[in-house]
């Protein structure tokens, strides 16, 4: 272990102690938190290969027999949609000699290895091992494809490494009821972009969940906004701006905007959530859409980061759908490229060897929330009375 992540992990009080009080007393984390090898290999382990990640939308298999590949924390994932529509995850390599089998996303009748042609169905079942009579005991049924766990809300699919980690909607708690009236099960995905950023990847869940930085980094795309934390019971963290208007397109922005979700009532129809799903799955849902930012960490400090952009189905089957959609993506991209940058600029900032934690204002409550959160899964267990007391 580095002598900095010794520091990190053996000098609990003084590293940590501020990080552990109420928000308006708290710093942040401290800078090595953002850039140290060892601590980043921790947060691999301890949350991002114990939690339930996000990895698309299942439209994205439309027919069966459909796939797609995501390449997440150095492993490559399998997601198909077998000839009786059920969406399943596997391990993406052969269960020969491990070669890599699909990429990108297709449809395929059979999946099948580029090295030594031996075929899987789309339920992970080996069916097809050429030349193989001859090897003793030898099963077919004992080397099909390995299953990882895939579950799905709302057309949201969600998939989890540990084989004892609770069920998805266990882990989401009383999100679902939340967000009940947007109706999310009926939402199109329209567009996917992956960007690649130079940053940590707490910096940029951290930008997503505080509007202190709004009216300075995006003064045209969003300005001044407000939205505080809501009560939550989940593995997640919720903040809601009261706006009678959508936010999905510039405040500046008079054209013509899409109707309300059919049905929206109560809250949801008086504004916008800004959620963070544990992890790093940002979902904003509005009047009249929704859109993502998921947040993959690459290494210590660079980020894969997903953006999806969504409508309900009848809004896109809208004659001017294209018309009026493309000045909500037009918003929507910029945003993006505004926090990209951003947070390329606060990495390079806190990767200063004389860096220090910073006092947070009222805006930041659920930076230090979450802040919490990576410290109570990171540091050693033993630790965590030290560290609350």
């Amino acid at each position: 272990m580095s002598d900095n992540t010794s520091i990190l992990f053996n000098s609990r009080t003084a590293m940590f102690d501020n990080v552990r009080k109420n928000f308006l007393e708290a710093e942040s984390l401290p800078p090595a938190c953002y850039k140290d090898k060892d601590f980043f290999n921790a947060e691999v382990d301890n949350i991002f290969l114990k939690s339930w990640l996000f990895i698309g939308r299942a439209e994205k298999l439309p027919t069966p027999l459909a796939y797609f590949v995501v390449d997440i924390l150095n492993e490559s994932v399998l997601v198909t949609r077998n000839e009786e529509g059920k969406i399943q995850a596997f391990q993406n390599f052969c269960r020969h000699r491990g070669a890599r089998l699909l990429d990108g996303h297709g449809v395929a009748k059979q999946i099948r290895c580029p090295y030594h042609n031996w075929g899987y169905s789309h339920n992970g079942d080996l069916v097809g091992a050429p030349d193989m009579k001859r090897t003793e005991h030898f099963s077919k049924a004992e080397n099909g494809l390995l299953k990882i766990r895939l579950e799905s809300w709302a057309g949201f699919l969600f998939i989890n490494f540990d084989t004892d980690a609770v069920p998805l909607l266990d882990y989401l708690g009383d999100l679902p009821q939340t967000l009940e009236k947007y109706d999310l099960a009926n939402m199109h995905c329209i567009k996917e972009i992956d960007h690649s950023v130079a940053c940590n990847w707490k910096l940029y869940t951290e930008v997503d969940m505080e509007d202190y930085h709004a009216p300075t980094v995006h003064p045209l795309s969003i300005g001044q906004q407000v939205f505080p934390r809501q009560p939550s019971n989940g593995e997640y963290e919720t903040t809601f701006y009261e706006c009678p208007k959508t936010v999905s397109v510039m405040s500046t922005d008079h054209g013509p905007v899409f109707p309300h979700i059919e049905g929206l009532s109560g809250k949801a129809a008086t504004g916008t959530y800004f959620t963070m799903i544990y992890p790093g799955f940002f979902l904003v849902t509005t009047l009249d859409s929704c859109w993502w930012i998921n947040k993959i960490p690459v290494d210590e400090t660079h980020t894969a980061v997903g953006v999806g952009y969504c409508f309900p189905k009848t809004t896109v089957a809208r004659d001017d759908f294209e018309a009026i959609s493309s000045r909500y993506i037009e918003r929507w991209d910029m945003v993006i490229d505004e926090d990209n940058k951003i947070c390329e600029r606060h990495q390079r900032g806190i990767n200063s060897r004389w860096s220090l934690p910073g006092r947070l204002s009222f805006h930041e409550e659920v930076v230090n929330v979450m802040n919490n959160w990576v410290l109570d899964r990171v540091l050693p267990q033993e630790s965590a009375t030290d560290v609350h007391s």
